[in-house]
């Protein structure tokens, strides 16, 4: 295997709009991937081989929304492949047809960084499939009422590592093809996702013109203090056989954010604060 190198791909927005979210690439028509960025399309079929084929997660609940508003990044490796084989006459032995090779750029990995906002943090205990909680009732009333307050404020749960308020950017869909596990490749792509962001501090800021809110006779340089900002802070919801990956990556395992299920796959949160002052 060659040098990886890394892809990235901003939001692709309205360039998705053929996409259809219920079906994994491979059942995707050919008009729909001829309009689609080929670096989304090799995410995808990463993440189909992972997380459908692997992990058995129904295509419908994989796709989200987040897509198209999410950075997405995706690692290849050069890789030597046979591509003709070698004949030799019967008889005699000799190459009738020499062996064939070429390298190829081969997709093996992926992760992607989901904008503010975010839906709450998940519940402890809570299982949920496409994103909706599906246990309600099984959840002790403590963890119910917390819930209740999250949804009549408007606002999320203090945990150990976030306040409830502050925004943060969301890694996620971390996927490496099986055969290439090991390498360091989780390592590569998480830490590009971070170094991006802290060359791109202010990216995804909304500002004050840009949300129209001149008209209503707000100041953009006196109130832009209003609008939310960045301050550096990551998140992630692990899958726990991926933790230590994340760790090596400088995430923290958030205590108090207890432990769920997504897709029936046990999960912790994890929080990361990279230097964002530009």
């Amino acid at each position: 295997m060659g040098t990886p190198f890394i892809a990235t791909l901003e939001p692709p927005g309205l360039a998705l709009s053929p996409w259809n979210a219920s079906l994994p690439p491979s059942q995707q028509s050919s008009s729909t991937t001829s309009t689609i960025p080929k670096t989304f399309l090799d995410a995808m079929t990463i993440r189909e081989s992972v997380f459908i084929n692997e992990q058995q997660i129904p295509a419908e609940n994989e796709f989200d929304a987040n897509d198209a508003r999410s950075v997405h990044f995706v690692i290849y490796a050069s890789i030597n492949q046979v591509v003709q084989q070698e004949e030799r006459d019967a008889n005699s032995g000799r190459v009738m047809r020499p062996r064939k090779s070429e390298t190829r750029s081969v997709p093996i990995g992926t992760v992607r960084i989901v904008p503010f906002p975010h839906a709450p943090h998940p519940v402890k205990g809570g299982k949920y499939l496409a994103d909706e909680l599906v246990n309600l009732e099984e959840l002790d009333s403590e963890t119910k009422k917390a819930l209740e307050v999250v949804q009549r404020g408007g606002k999320d749960r203090k945990t150990t590592l976030h306040d409830g308020e502050e925004v943060y950017m969301k890694l996620g869909r971390l996927a490496v093809l099986k055969e290439f596990r090991g390498r360091g490749i989780a390592g590569q792509l998480i830490r590009r996702a971070l170094d991006w962001m802290k060359e791109h501090p202010r990216y995804f800021s909304p500002s004050v013109k840009e949300r129209g809110f001149e008209a209503l006779g707000i100041d953009p340089e006196r109130d832009a203090r209003m609008m939310p900002k960045w301050r550096g802070l990551f998140c992630v919801h692990a899958q726990v056989s991926a933790v230590g990956a994340w760790q090596r990556a400088g995430f923290v395992v958030d205590e108090e954010m207890g432990r769920w299920w997504e897709e029936g796959i046990e999960h912790v949160g994890m929080f990361c604060r990279v230097d964002a002052r530009a």
